[in-house]
């Protein structure tokens, strides 16, 4: 099956009821373009999940592997180099799992769907003429050719006459991004005292290592294990030194510095289109050029998105 297939057989299979871009929507055309917005999006959201579990499960598990093999080898615990094999197994399970649910794939491809979609639908209430299909980005149209032949096969609405649209179009999306702006802000807070401290105590750890090398190692009483407090220490750096690798793997595909980016952008350009209608009114002109952007901004998003695999880091 190729790539449209894939989704309206997801779109069939899935269970949950799909989101609506706006309530009491009458007209045939309207309604075929939100239910599709609505299964792009809330595909786009369960798959997203997915892949944020398989990322987080990658990076556990990596950590997990680092400290076995470590005990194994200082502390010469010898059955968990099977423990090892077993976790690294499972990684490439998971691995093989995420190529098959091909879940990051969907989640970034079903989101820029969604918000084709949603541009689309904004664009017909507003009365334009302009189809989405004639005016995306040569990326997404070169990239993922399915979503254009999606588009282009949308039902018009025989309705011609203008109606406002500023309020939730315009309005109620910056709404969105504000408060998207500052749960994304909220997450980087998060991930900036996580890395933080596990920087810090790595670094502690590393500093305790070196002064028992150089000062305590050789003025240990002949009674205390000196080996096995130096191998103590090498599983305590060797782990942190692990859990500050993975922490950056996970958190860095997460993009949230990119995200907050993306939403300051999306802001500016809501207060920019609302600053244009309100001296030139909701002009075809104005809201086309809003419609481009957010598709061009849409395209970005995926482009870097893209990067974002699930990948192995051992």
């Amino acid at each position: 099956m190729n790539n449209k297939e894939v989704f309206f057989k997801d779109k069939e299979k899935c269970s949950e009821d799909f989101p609506h871009i706006t309530g009491n929507i009458t007209d045939p055309a309207l309604k075929a373009i939100d239910e599709l917005y609505g299964a792009a999006d809330i595909l786009s959201i369960k798959n997203a999940q997915k892949h944020q579990r398989i990322l987080l499960a990658l990076s556990v598990i990596g950590t997990l592997i680092t400290m076995a093999f470590l005990l194994y080898d200082e502390a010469e615990l010898h059955g968990l180099i099977l423990a090892c094999i077993v976790m690294i197994l499972f990684l490439f399970y998971i691995r093989k799992m995420a190529h098959n649910l091909d879940c990051h794939r969907k989640y970034i491809e079903y989101r820029v769907l969604a918000e084709a979609l949603r541009v689309q639908f904004f664009l017909s209430v507003a009365g334009v003429q302009k189809q989405v299909a004639d005016i995306l980005p040569w990326f997404i149209r070169q990239g993922l050719p399915w979503i254009e032949e999606i588009l282009k096969s949308l039902p018009k609405t025989d309705k011609h006459e203008r109606n406002p649209i500023i309020n939730f179009w315009i309005l109620d999306q910056r709404a969105y991004h504000n408060g998207a702006l500052e749960k994304a802000e909220n997450k980087k807070n998060r991930e900036k005292k996580t890395t933080y401290i596990v920087i810090i105590i790595t670094i502690i750890a590393y500093i305790v290592t070196l002064l028992f090398e150089l000062f305590i190692y050789t003025q240990i009483p002949g009674n205390v294990d000196a080996n096995a407090i130096r191998a103590i220490l090498k599983i305590i750096v060797g782990t942190m030194s692990a859990i500050t690798l993975f922490t950056g793997s996970y958190y860095g595909k997460l993009s949230l510095t990119y995200t907050i980016n993306d939403h300051k952008r999306m802001i500016a350009l809501y207060n920019h289109a609302e600053s244009e209608i309100a001296k030139k009114g909701e002009t075809e002109e104005i809201l086309v050029e809003l419609a481009r952007e957010s598709l061009i901004e849409n395209s970005t998003w995926y482009s870097y998105q893209t990067k974002n695999k699930a990948d192995l880091v051992l």
